[in-house]
C-alpha cells in the first residue's frame, strides 16, 4: 500500500462541521493534559488550522503544533504520546512527526506536529491562522473552499488537503509579505 493510501485510511472521511465556540477550550484542556508528557515543549504548543479560526466551519479536528530540536526528539515524545491514545501517522512529512487521536464517542479529533522549525514562532501555518483571523474576506474564501473540496474528496483526506494548497500559499505568501517577510518558496515538509 503505496503512502497516500496509508494516509487516507489513517486520517478517514473529511466532514465540515459548524463552527463550535468550544474549540478553543478543548485545546487548552488537551495542551494540559499533554504537558507531563510533553515537558517543556507544550508551553509552546499552538493551535492552528480552522477551528482556531472563530466562526469559521471546519473539521472537527484541533490541530496543535510545537517546536522540536529534532526529529529524533519528536520521536521520544511520541513513545510518550502513545500511552495517550496518540498515533504516529507518517503521510510524508520531512521535518515534523504527525500525530493522531481521535476521541471516542464524539465528532472530534486532535492532530499533533511537532517540527523542526528554525523560524519558530513565524512558522508559516501560524501566520495563515493570524492572517485568517484578521481577513474574514480570506476566511471566508477558504471555508468556501474547503466545502467544496469535501464534497469532491470526502473520502480522501489527503486530496482534499493537496486541493487547498494553492489557496493556502498564496495567503500564507499574503501574510509574510504583509509583515515584511521574504515570501516562501520551500513548500517542502
Amino acid at each position: 500500500m503505496d503512502l497516500h493510501e496509508q494516509a487516507r485510511r489513517a486520517l478517514g472521511h473529511v466532514s465540515i462541521a459548524r463552527p463550535d465556540p468550544s474549540w478553543p477550550a478543548h485545546f487548552a484542556q488537551e495542551r494540559e493534559r499533554l504537558q507531563p508528557f510533553l515537558g517543556r515543549v507544550a508551553d509552546e504548543l499552538q493551535h492552528y488550522g480552522s477551528t482556531a479560526i472563530p466562526e469559521l466551519r471546519a473539521k472537527p479536528i484541533i490541530d496543535m503544533m510545537a517546536p522540536v530540536t529534532s526529529l529524533d526528539r519528536a520521536d521520544e515524545l511520541g513513545e510518550n504520546l502513545a500511552t495517550t491514545g496518540y498515533c504516529k501517522i507518517d503521510a510524508g512529512f520531512f521535518k515534523r512527526r504527525f500525530f493522531r487521536k481521535v476521541v471516542t464517542g464524539a465528532d472530534l479529533a486532535y492532530h499533533l506536529h511537532l517540527v523542526v522549525s528554525p523560524n519558530w514562532p513565524v512558522k508559516n501555518e501560524l501566520l495563515l491562522r493570524d492572517w485568517l483571523i484578521q481577513h474574514q474576506d480570506v476566511a471566508r474564501a477558504y471555508e468556501t473552499l474547503k466545502v467544496k473540496l469535501a464534497a469532491a474528496y470526502g473520502d480522501d483526506m489527503p486530496r482534499y488537503t493537496e486541493g487547498k494548497s494553492s489557496f493556502l500559499r498564496r495567503a500564507v505568501n499574503d501574510a509574510r509579505l504583509h509583515m515584511g517577510l521574504p515570501a516562501e518558496r520551500n513548500w517542502e515538509e
